[in-house]
């Protein structure tokens, strides 16, 4: 199954229409576009609160109309569960004085920051659909025949905070009722077709949600499309008309830019309802903190090197696949550095039940270390490697612990493979200035203003230039996950190291002018994902470069 986003082609699920038509109205009749808005203005979004007693311990889950109790139960000696179905999973680590906590729904990892309410209590929010300024989310249903009593469904939120789902087990009974899960966020869908409209029930815990989808044509969709009032600017704004050709659609869909230059937030802007507050679906920019993660490890001592053969951690778990043609020599520098050869392309592992199988028993294209080709089954390979020397502590915390932690990043989600580890291949949610702090961490050869966290030899060693990618816009330069790009700037020519992500998601790292800079953006279809490069090189250097 492939992870259906607004950039790649409609997933339909396939189902079987099941006994007699409805009375009046066939299923074919519902084919086509419909659309219907949510009356809460954030469905699904939670009080949780716990108590740590010594005989009891529970977490509870408030929300607009219900609640949820739920037991803790101890988990290899380190957590505490507590489990809803298989719909939720909250786990907690109570070791180490602070309490670390995580919310595990669907394919998203949601960190949850906690505080203390009062002895052995504490408590905390959360919003299984990610919050921005909207008051009333429109829902988006497709509906097609795809042959004798054949249907297909696909759906996504208009609103670019959560619009990418992911559809699953569909089922049409009685050629009337249907039901289908969205595994990112594990929602349930419950609905009936009725005479020119759809009803759809969304639940999650015990919380319930209705809405009427009415019929609307597929050209009349809008994905964000919001107008953006033009504020009044001082004078001194140096980047002014930066801000204005947001506001006025000349750089669409672009949702935040966000500059620190010394040290110091130079600019800090958000676009299109998006808040300082939402983490923004950053794409394949995770695949640098794979280089971070792994670069950690190297430092704990958990892995020697990164000179280490892929097959030794692999040879045993997977007896099945065949390591000649190369696979035997693979290192985790070639995973790193897109070089192993691997045709790991998410399209073909995504649709498989072991995405870590399916990536080592994909197809050699080139020796390792002959040239270098970008596909996410490299980063993803990395996760499984952690997880397995890790031993008892889980990638999810460790990453907390030795990363997000100490940069003072809380609010941020993780998605997970199918093998339910943090997938380093792309879709983790992070605020832009949380991206700017993980920036600033390079830029100050991985040192904080309170602890070293990373060699900087580490972060030499990820910067330097291993091969050119092909196929690539610009047959970029490329280092340990980083992207290399040069910027024509007054005669000069300024080096970025960069994170990037489909739709417009990049993190710029400039070490020439001490600044780091995020922006994120919503172009997955309209051809401008590379729009960020134009801001930086059109907008923002000029103004920086003497």
């Amino acid at each position: 199954m492939v992870m259906r986003t607004l950039s790649s082609p409609i997933l339909w699920l396939l189902i079987m229409s099941m006994a007699a038509c409805t009375p009046n109205q066939t299923p074919s009749e519902y084919r086509g576009g419909w659309a219907g808005t949510i009356q809460e203005s954030n469905p699904f979004s939670f009080s949780i609160d716990l108590e740590l007693n010594a005989t009891d311990p529970w977490v509870r889950f408030t929300g607009k109309d219900t609640v949820t109790i739920l037991p803790l139960q101890a988990e290899d000696s380190k957590y505490l569960v507590a489990r809803f179905e298989d719909q939720l999973t909250f786990r907690l680590d109570t070791n180490g004085g602070n309490l670390t906590a995580f919310v595990h729904a669907g394919h998203h990892l949601s960190h949850l920051p906690l505080e203390p309410t009062g002895p052995n209590a504490w408590s905390g929010h959360w919003d299984l659909l990610i919050e921005g300024t909207t008051t009333s989310p429109t829902l988006y249903l497709s509906m097609d025949s795809l042959g004798q009593d054949q249907y297909g469904v696909s759906t996504f939120f208009k609103e670019p905070s959560y619009h990418y789902m992911w559809i699953n087990d569909f089922l049409l009974q009685e050629d009337r009722f249907l039901s289908f899960r969205e595994i990112r966020s594990n929602i349930q869908f419950s609905g009936e077709l009725k005479e020119s409209r759809i009803d759809l029930t969304l639940q999650f815990l015990l919380e319930k949600t209705d809405v009427a989808m009415q019929r609307m044509p597929y050209d009349e969709w809008d994905i964000g499309g919001y107008a953006t009032t033009a504020r009044e600017l001082p004078p001194e704004q140096p980047f002014a008309d930066l801000i204005r050709a947001v506001e006025n659609d000349t750089l669409e869909r672009t949702h935040a830019v966000v500059i620190a230059q010394g040290g110091e937030v130079i600019l800090e802007e958000y676009f299109d309802n998006f808040l300082s507050s939402t983490p923004h679906d950053t794409r394949s920019m995770s695949k640098s903190f794979a280089s971070t993660a792994l670069g950690l490890a190297i430092e704990d001592g958990l892995i020697s090197s990164e000179n280490e053969l892929m097959m030794d951690y692999f040879s045993e778990g997977y007896p099945e696949v065949d390591w000649s043609e190369g696979k035997d020599r693979i290192t985790l520098h070639h995973l790193l550095s897109m070089t192993s050869g691997l045709d790991g392309n998410e399209g073909h592992y995504q649709n498989q039940e072991d995405w870590t199988a399916a990536v080592l028993n994909s197809e050699m294209m080139h020796a390792p270390g002959d040239t270098g080709r970008y596909r996410s089954g490299n980063p993803h390979l990395i996760g499984p490697i952690l997880t397995s020397v890790l031993e008892n502590e889980r990638l999810e915390f460790y990453l907390h612990r030795r990363l997000f932690g100490p940069l003072g990043i809380t609010n941020y989600r993780l998605q997970t493979s199918h093998e339910d580890v943090p997938y380093f291949g792309g879709g983790w949610f992070f605020t832009p200035m949380d991206l700017v702090k993980f920036g600033q961490l390079y830029l100050n050869q991985g040192q904080t203003q309170a602890e070293r966290l990373l060699p900087k030899a580490w972060v030499e060693k990820s910067f330097l230039q291993y091969n050119r990618l092909e196929g690539t816009k610009d047959n970029n330069a490329y280092g340990y996950l980083f992207w290399h790009y040069t910027y024509p700037v007054k005669g000069k020519g300024i080096v970025s190291i960069e994170g990037r992500g489909a739709g417009g998601q990049y993190l710029f790292i400039i070490p020439e002018l001490d600044m780091v800079a995020a922006i994120t953006s919503g172009n997955y279809r309209n051809g401008k994902i590379f729009q960020p490069e134009r801001i930086m090189e059109e907008f923002i250097l000029p103004k920086l470069v003497k």
